[in-house]
Order: structure tokens, then sequence, then C-alpha cells
């Protein structure tokens, strides 16, 4: 945890910090933590510290906040019907990791893992409504590339 946050962070105190933060909001959601499948808590781990990297930067920089547009995107059931298996799960996954990070993370949490905007919004510590703008880009950003491999199948 610590190496990934100095990577983003380059500060070794920053690092420290945000890694306790990390630990903390962890700490509060260990119920939905599963021994089970380490994979998976190995991926909430490290999107819970790049995330908590990610928020420190911004706070320093003072970014403007995303808008959060009425429609959500529609994924048709051509595409959805063509993914439907075993291995077309796995390639989902795989597609929703590719996206940017800040994409990828709270579509993940979200589809994958079964958190709820609320959730996602305090792990991550931002609004409601950035998390509901970046689940509907993730899922655009998803659609338009399943659509661009499927169309060359």
């Amino acid at each position: 945890m610590y190496y990934k946050a100095l990577s983003m962070l380059r500060n070794p105190a920053l690092a420290e910090e945000a890694v306790q933060e990390s630990l903390l909001k962890i700490a509060e959601n260990i119920s939905k933590i599963s021994l089970k499948n380490r994979s998976q808590t190995a991926s909430f781990i490290v999107i819970i510290v790049r995330n908590t990297c990610l928020n420190m930067l911004k706070s320093e920089r003072d970014n403007e906040k995303d808008e959060l547009d009425d429609k959500m995107p529609d994924i048709s059931m051509d595409v959805l019907g063509k993914i439907i298996s075993n291995s077309g799960y796995d390639f989902l996954v795989q597609a929703v990791d590719q996206l940017e990070s800040i994409y990828s993370d709270v579509l993940m949490l979200k589809a994958v893992m079964g958190y709820s905007c609320e959730e996602i919004s305090k792990l991550f510590g931002i609004p409601r409504k950035t998390v509901d703008t970046r689940i509907y880009r993730a899922k655009k950003l998803l659609k338009e590339r399943l659509e661009t491999q499927y169309e060359e199948v």
C-alpha cells in the first residue's frame, strides 16, 4: 500500500497519510471484504489506495468538479447477448479494467462488487453526483469499445 501511494504522491509523508486514510476506509468496510476471494480483496485495497492518493492530489490542485448528465447510455442487447458467458464475463471485467482508472474503479465497485453509489462516494470522498457521472462515462466508453470489437467479429 505504501509503495503504491509513494509512487503516486512522490512524498513519503503524504504516502503515509494516504495509507492511514486508506486503512480507515478499509476498516469501515471490513464486513464487505471476503477472505475467500483474495484477488477481489486485493483489487479493493488497490482501488482504495489509488483513489485516496488521487483525492489528495486533487485537493492540492483544487480541480473542478464533474457534472452529471441526465441520460444514461443504453447498452444494446446485441452487445450484451454476445458477452453473456463465463469467458464473456472475464472479457467484460478485463475491458472494464482497461478503462482509465477513475472510470474502471467506480464501475468495478458498482457492477462487479455490488457497492451502491452512496458507498462508493463515501469510500472515495467524492460527491455522489461525481460517482454517477463516472459510472455514466464508464458505461459509455465500455459500450463504444465493445461495439467496436464485436462489429469486427
